[in-house]
């Protein structure tokens, strides 16, 4: 059993989760500020004739908080709640294959369980795994950001 002292990997765990948190946080109070906006500007925008009339008080809000909403502290907080949840399989999964593969080049000492080059590979492999994830997240919210608000009016009046 591995043993971690001084700078555990448990504080590094317990700081990802204190972000998360905080961004996730943040998400959910510009979400609900986004909403309260979106209704005030429709109804000086509704007063003052700017607004198409094929679209609805729903339609409207929905687009302005499409486009408005604080979708980068939530992917943020996502992103980095995807790879707490997924730290613990991986590690798990990445022992495992390295002791398959320690296992086909018949125990060789250089690759032994626990020694510096295990450990490097478990290292790096980690590190590799959490930057899939960041990439995967990061192409998951350019891929649905919204282009511009007009674009999400026009949706909006054709759905």
């Amino acid at each position: 059993m591995q043993k971690f002292e001084g700078i555990s990997f448990l504080w590094a765990i317990g700081l990802l989760v204190l972000i998360a948190i905080i961004y996730g946080t943040r998400a959910y109070i510009g979400y609900r500020n986004v909403a309260r906006d979106a209704q005030a500007d429709f109804e000086f925008k509704h007063a003052e004739n700017m607004i198409d009339p094929r679209l609805t008080r729903e339609g409207y809000i929905r687009a302005y908080t499409r486009f408005h909403n604080p979708r980068g502290l939530l992917y943020m907080a996502a992103g980095i709640s995807a790879i707490l949840l997924l730290t613990a399989p991986a590690l798990l999964g990445i022992q495992i294959l390295l002791n398959q593969l320690w296992i086909l080049t018949n125990r060789s000492r250089i690759f032994e369980p626990g020694f510096l080059v295990w450990q490097f590979i478990i290292f790096f492999s980690l590190i590799g795994i959490w930057a899939a994830i960041a990439y995967v997240t990061a192409r998951r919210f350019h891929k649905q950001a919204p282009i511009s608000l007009r674009d999400e009016m026009l949706r909006e009046i054709h759905d």
